[in-house]
């Protein structure tokens, strides 16, 4: 017997994809915080998007993260942005 396609609504699908997150971890790096479900990559895959492509934005993102979060030196007193506030 032959499985009928099942077949969510938009808001289902949006729901479905908002459980796509980051969390920091305790080195301060952002991970995905779960696996892409089943149901999750048949969703991305009408948008032409696979796992692999999610994997590698999550952590170029992450890595953009990291780099604003350093605080930048000053080249010439080596001292941090936050140091010259007062």
């Amino acid at each position: 017997m032959a499985k009928k396609p099942n077949y969510m609504t938009v808001p289902a699908a949006l729901k479905e994809l908002e459980k796509i997150e980051m969390v920091r971890q305790m080195d301060n790096v952002y991970r995905l915080d779960h696996a892409i479900t089943a149901t999750q990559k048949t969703i991305l895959k009408a948008f032409g998007i696979d796992e692999n492509y999610i994997k590698t934005s999550a952590t170029r993102l992450s890595e953009l993260l990291k780099a604003a979060a350093m605080p930048e030196r000053d080249e010439e007193d080596g001292a941090y942005e936050e140091d010259n506030l007062y």
